[in-house]
């Protein structure tokens, strides 16, 4: 509210010189002079335009404060193995970095690996309930629809209970909870979120659908191979619709099962053979 309020009040200001020097160079004879007095009037100009489209599309707070409160936009998060040795070629080689896209409730998280050659998407849908995996693999894409049976199978079989945690950190600039989570293997491991990035029920297609909360530090386990996921930075930014278009009915796609998508992503991980 305090942000909103002064970058209204910053905004009137603006557009208050703006007139004045206008006025101001309606009266001046002088070239030189109204030279100068018309470059201010143009960098005012400008600035009020900036600070009227930041404004107006919601995002001022997020551009000034890494982006708390904030409904559409990217999180960064950086990702490591702790089960695995940092300077084995096998990790040299995995994704390092992953990227949340959100707008509406709908969420995209993409990261790569091998200088490109390698990515994975995953999309959920919160519109039509619907969640799809692609993987790039070189010059071959493929798509497949991940079925609620397949889903709850997937999410079902690492997270077991969820309790709240006593402890707050800082994260990426983010005011974090933390929950004290219990996996199907016994092990329990700690998982922190916010609840000051505009998502709701950012969960419902993943393991930790009981954290009512965006995660920002946090581990998962996929075909043996287990990531930790901390956010490094939250940026507001508008985020093209077509990113969590369901399907993909693009041609550079191949459409194919869930299982025949697990059997290839089984195969590209070695230390799950």
């Amino acid at each position: 509210m305090f942000l909103q309020i002064f970058s209204q009040f910053l905004f009137n200001k603006i557009l208050v010189l703006i007139k004045l020097c206008a006025y101001i160079c309606s009266f001046i004879k002088t070239g030189r002079m109204r030279k100068r007095l018309l470059l201010v009037f143009i960098i005012l100009l400008v600035l009020g335009g900036a600070f009227f489209y930041l404004y107006k599309n919601g995002m001022l707070s997020g551009k000034m404060l890494g982006g708390k409160d904030i409904s559409e936009g990217v999180i960064e998060y950086d990702i490591t193995y702790p089960k695995l040795d940092p300077n084995s070629m096998m990790v040299s080689g995995m994704p390092n970095k992953a990227y949340l896209r959100f707008k509406d409730n709908c969420t995209s998280n993409d990261m790569s690996g091998m200088m490109g050659l390698i990515s994975i998407t995953y999309i959920a849908n919160s519109k039509k309930k619907a969640v799809e995996q692609r993987l790039t693999l070189i010059n071959k894409k493929y798509a497949s629809t991940i079925s609620p049976e397949d889903l709850k199978r997937l999410n079902d079989s690492y997270v077991n209970s969820v309790q709240e945690g006593s402890n707050t950190q800082q994260i990426a600039g983010f005011s974090c909870k933390e929950a004290i989570v219990k996996l199907m293997d016994g092990k329990e491991a700690k998982v922190y979120y916010t609840n000051e990035i505009g998502i709701t029920n950012p969960n419902w297609s993943n393991p930790y659908s009981k954290i009512a909360g965006v995660l920002m530090d946090f581990q998962m386990e996929r075909y043996g191979v287990t990531m930790h996921l901390k956010a490094k930075s939250v940026l507001a930014q508008k985020v093209d619709e077509s990113t969590f278009q369901l399907p993909a009915d693009s041609v550079e796609y191949k459409r194919i099962d869930f299982s025949e998508l697990e059997k290839i992503l089984q195969d590209l991980n070695p230390a799950s053979n």
